[in-house]
């Protein structure tokens, strides 16, 4: 566990929010989306401040993405809370880039905590790509106590049963012109909430983006219950991911 005195230290991006109403859901509680959101955005702003933003990458013909992340939650923040978020980047890992996210509130209690393995994606092949030294001498961080990077793997049923649809609206797609890897996250959401999950009650959320879900898109969402876990796969003609939620006593 990380305390948050020990997130003082160079090279830790702080960003500090209050709950809005937008950002919550109708029972006042901050989504999934808003929460994935300002960790995304906070990490966003980090790269940027480092001169490797999304801007830059982009006109290298490089883009950011996403492929594994999990999070912890230990409660959702409420409306009118005022939350503080910290990222850092860990240490490069062959193709990967990992990344740690954590979130407290004014009393310095942890509300959730997020791992993420970035990517660097080639726009016009959209396939992975190295960065050919035009990022420089990346910044790494290690604090005490820091979560692990995603497993790349979690256990699944042999068949995911239950099926819906849902496609991709233009408000979802991000600036790599793809669904914005946090509104997978909502799309999972609004699938548990539809299984009768209490959002409140949701304890882990573990995703691996396997393919980029572009504008337009139909997806086919697999899912299967099983007491207190969800297991949602989402696919078109390939697998675009797999989502594994776990709810009550983590």
């Amino acid at each position: 566990m990380v305390d948050v005195k020990e997130l003082s230290k160079e090279g830790i991006f702080k960003r500090k929010i209050t709950v809005s109403k937008e950002m919550t859901d109708e029972n006042g509680y901050m989504t999934v989306l808003a929460v994935a959101t300002n960790m995304q955005e906070a990490a966003g702003d980090q790269l940027t401040d480092l001169g490797i933003g999304f801007d830059y990458t982009s006109r290298k013909g490089m883009l950011w993405v996403v492929v594994w992340s999990e999070f912890v939650f230990s409660r959702l923040p409420r409306l009118g809370e005022t939350i503080e978020f910290y990222t850092w980047p860990g240490k490069k890992m062959h193709w990967f880039y990992p990344r740690r996210a954590y979130a407290f509130d004014e009393n310095g209690e942890e509300i959730v905590h997020g791992s993420y393995l970035w990517m660097l994606m080639d726009p016009d092949t959209r396939k992975v790509t190295e960065d050919h030294g035009l990022l420089g001498e990346l910044p790494a961080l290690s604090v005490q106590g820091e979560c692990k990077i995603p497993a790349m793997k979690a256990e699944f049923p042999a068949e995911l049963v239950n099926k819906t649809a849902r496609k991709v609206e233009e408000s979802e797609v991000d600036h790599n012109r793809h669904l914005n890897n946090a509104h997978y996250l909502n799309w999972v959401a609004d699938l548990a909430v539809e299984c009768g999950f209490d959002m409140q009650d949701l304890k882990t959320l573990w995703i691996n983006y396997k393919k980029e879900i572009l504008p337009g898109d139909t997806v086919t969402l697999a899912y299967e219950k099983k007491e207190d876990l969800l297991f949602v796969s989402g696919a078109g003609k390939e697998e675009h991911f797999i989502a594994k939620l776990q709810f009550g006593e983590a």
